[in-house]
């Protein structure tokens, strides 16, 4: 009696189990989909929004947005003491004991090595002596002090508000501003392009002159931006709905099968007397 009370159960549960399971396998086809409009985009898509020109770059259901901006600042600093690159030569910045705290110089410097191999009457290099270098004279020997041998340096000054030719560590020259001066260094400011991008993603918020937009994507090459964000977490609402009651029916087939071989096997257990 047991065990036909039990085999009942069993077939009780299986047919819960089976039923749910084919009640999954049924409604996969009904998923909630994200249904709204907007601005489809793939890669290498141009975008227009305002006076900005985006370039997509969309790729496993990811992207960017690429854009140039023509109007970027860029500042270097010239340091007191420094050697800057200026007219295709070298100058040392001067900056102190200043009268006029908004200007700076460029005070020359020499290429001491190709000044003295440029002079047949001195030795191509220097000594130094108590601490000083000297210039050595090839006919008797002599001595003068290389500051007092070396011509005059140039200086060139510079204010607040002057045009400089600055030369970045990356491209060409550039016509800088000089836009504030200290005791310390001069500060230059000029424009430049700079390249900006932009993260997509599922579900994320994008803001392209002062319009939000939610971004989707249908398939993994194309991204969708779209104003309607309401619209687009009625339908992610919607799908989380959708697969809370799928999981809850996945919990009741593997309940179901379960209780049916725990019931089956519990049975069939030999009985002690």
């Amino acid at each position: 009696m047991q065990r036909r009370a039990a085999a009942i159960y069993f077939v009780l549960f299986l047919a819960i189990g089976a039923g749910s399971f084919g009640y999954i396998t049924v409604v996969d086809a009904q998923k909630p989909e994200i249904d709204v409009q907007g601005q489809a985009l793939e890669s290498d898509d141009t975008l227009r929004v305002g006076d900005r020109v985006y370039i997509a770059s969309i790729s496993e259901g990811s992207g960017e947005l690429k854009w140039t901006d023509q109007s970027a600042l860029a500042t270097a600093s010239l340091e007191s003491g420094s050697t800057a690159a200026y007219d295709n030569r070298s100058w040392t910045v001067v900056l102190e004991n200043r009268t006029n705290a908004s200007e700076f110089d460029l005070r020359q410097e020499f290429d001491v090595d190709a000044v003295l191999a440029n002079d047949s009457a001195v030795e191509n290099e220097t000594v130094t002596v108590d601490d000083e270098r000297r210039v050595v004279y090839r006919e008797n020997q002599t001595l003068e002090p290389l500051e007092e041998y070396l011509p005059t340096p140039e200086t060139l000054s510079f204010a607040v508000g002057d045009q400089y030719e600055y030369v970045p560590e990356e491209g060409g020259p550039v016509n800088a501003t000089v836009t504030n001066v200290t005791a310390s260094a001069a500060e230059l400011t000029w424009t430049t392009s700079e390249e900006n991008a932009r993260s997509l993603s599922e579900g994320g918020n994008v803001t392209l002159d002062g319009t939000q937009y939610i971004v989707h994507f249908p398939n993994n090459s194309t991204a969708v931006l779209s104003e309607d964000v309401e619209g687009y977490l009625e339908d992610t609402n919607r799908q989380d709905y959708f697969t809370e009651r799928k999981n809850g029916l996945w919990g009741v087939s593997i309940i179901s099968f379960a209780t049916a071989v725990i019931l089956l096997g519990s049975a069939y257990l030999p009985v002690k007397d």
